[in-house]
């Protein structure tokens, strides 16, 4: 993270101009060699010397992806049409010491994969990146559309020409729209970035809730409509999350961005997601089956829509002030990821959609493939080194949601049911929305203060610290323990305290 001193300074720096946005212009049309022509007009420039750059990261993926390899041909003019010297800084920067002379910038960028398939790429985020083809776009603004160091602030107006025939879905404001370009504004880098676009033959469906409208907008590389039977599952999903969250979701807007294409090895699919503030974009390979492309998109639309709270809604200082090229990573990555998936598996039981039994296999198959990672490392610490321990990172949707799984159990019991952490949630939401974050080393203590000393000791234990996880005591005390194959169950001869827990903590 840069200094605060150069923050506050560059701040100013963009007071001065912060209502010129940088004006993009992007021809889907142009599809020449596979690339798309990308042209920037910038505001002045109150600095000798700027860097222009494409993300090396971006929020929600904790690998290096390095954007600026996808980029070409790059020039720079003043506003007379003479060259702007550009002097390359590493794969995704670029200094540009004449900035005071600096009025636009071109480049051509390729698209960072050629089909969604079951096939792993670079990073294997596919989600982060994007298609370019004539019948569909998937577009994250972050592989296509650059921003200058220091200057993340600044608005941007987005043009994209495109064929009449395909429709663009997003979350991004619209500001102009004509059949063949849409004129798009975004507040920031950082807003432009957190809103993908879909850009495809309509196939969308819409679903009105007291308190949210939600888009699903589809893309089968078959051609096949699958928009109102992914829509069809979403609705009663939602409604779950909305009774979970305690009778309200956290957003009035939200668009779910589907793109499909069938897989090409029998038996075979793959699946992802990557969780925006107001939309989710998701890939899927596997056969055309709209009930089971509904079914898929309903197990990561439910971990994915959980992020609007965890960690866009609550999060730390490293995430509010996200350096797109060299991120500080935050502690807590237990609860971005772990707290988040916690949800996603324990609302279907909670909310009476499946059994106890049912929910119990999902957490025994969470307890089988932790056991193949090291105990080693505390979860904080693998939280800071997340980019540089990729091999251990999935413990995060394992060990962690375990943690949460323990540490609702415990707030359960000294509270007589009356709160878990789906109250723990709400309180730290009260404290911590958007605009507000908390101090990473601060955490503990603010849930200490909220829940107690000993929830506070709960977690320096088992995630300031390595070692397993106590799991046969967590839920010995909900009168749940593994049987003589391994699975858990619930025990006969389960006593009235831990039947009281278990209901609880399960609803049953």
């Amino acid at each position: 993270m840069r200094a605060h001193v150069l923050i506050v300074l560059l701040g100013i720096a963009c007071l001065t101009f912060a209502q010129d946005p940088i004006a993009v212009t992007i021809d889907l049309r142009d599809q020449r060699n596979d690339r798309l022509a990308v042209e920037l007009i910038v505001p002045p420039f109150d600095a000798d010397e700027v860097t222009f750059a494409l993300p090396r990261i971006v929020p929600g993926i904790y690998g290096a992806m390095d954007h600026g390899r996808l980029l070409g041909s790059i020039a720079a003019f003043d506003p007379n049409g003479e060259p702007v010297p550009l002097r390359r800084l590493d794969v995704n920067r670029w200094s540009i010491p004449e900035a005071r002379a600096l009025y636009r910038i071109t480049y051509s960028v390729d698209d960072g994969w050629e089909e969604f398939d079951i096939r792993f790429t670079q990073g294997n985020y596919r989600s982060s990146e994007g298609t370019v083809k004539p019948d569909a776009i998937v577009l994250n603004h972050n592989t296509v559309i650059g921003y200058f160091e220091g200057y993340e602030q600044l608005p941007y107006a987005i043009e994209l020409k495109k064929p009449d025939r395909l429709y663009a879905a997003t979350s991004l404001p619209r500001e102009e729209e004509r059949p063949e370009a849409i004129t798009f504004h975004a507040r920031s880098y950082r807003h432009l970035v957190d809103n993908p676009i879909l850009i495809a033959p309509a196939d969308t469906a819409h679903i009105h809730l007291k308190d949210i409208n939600v888009m699903v907008a589809c893309h089968s590389t078959t051609g096949r409509s699958i928009a109102t039977e992914v829509a069809e599952h979403i609705r009663p999903l939602l409604s779950d999350q909305r009774d979970y969250l305690g009778g309200a979701l956290p957003v009035k807007d939200y668009t779910f961005l589907i793109y499909h294409n069938p897989s090409d090895r029998e038996g075979s699919s793959m699946g992802d997601g990557l969780e925006h503030s107001a939309s989710t974009l998701i890939l899927l390979c596997m056969p055309l089956d709209p009930e089971a492309i509904a079914h898929s998109v309903y197990g990561i639309a439910s971990h994915e829509f959980f992020h609007t709270i965890l960690p866009l809604s609550i999060h730390s200082e490293e995430i509010e002030r996200y350096d797109f090229n060299a991120p500080r990573m935050s502690r807590h990555l237990w609860l971005y990821e772990g707290m988040t998936e916690y949800f996603a598996i324990h609302m279907p039981v909670k909310q009476g959609r499946q059994t106890v039994d049912e929910f119990l296999a999902v957490v025994n198959e969470k307890i089988r493939l932790m056991r193949k990672f090291p105990d080693d490392m505390a979860l904080t610490t693998l939280s800071q080194q997340a980019m540089e321990q990729q091999d251990q990172y999935y413990n995060f949707y394992l060990k962690g949601t375990l943690f949460c799984m323990g540490l609702d159990i415990a707030l359960r019991e000294r509270s007589n049911g009356k709160y878990g952490v789906q109250q723990l949630i709400q309180d730290l939401q009260k404290q911590y929305g958007i605009g507000t974050p908390f101090k990473d080393e601060e955490l503990f203590s603010t849930i200490a203060r909220l829940t107690g000393p000993e929830i506070g000791d709960l977690l320096q234990r088992h995630l300031n610290e390595p070692g397993a996880l106590p799991l046969d005591e967590w839920l010995g005390r909900a009168g749940i323990a593994s049987d003589d194959k391994g699975s858990l169950r619930v025990i006969p001869e389960a006593t009235r305290r831990q039947e009281r827990l278990r209901s609880w903590w399960l609803g049953r």
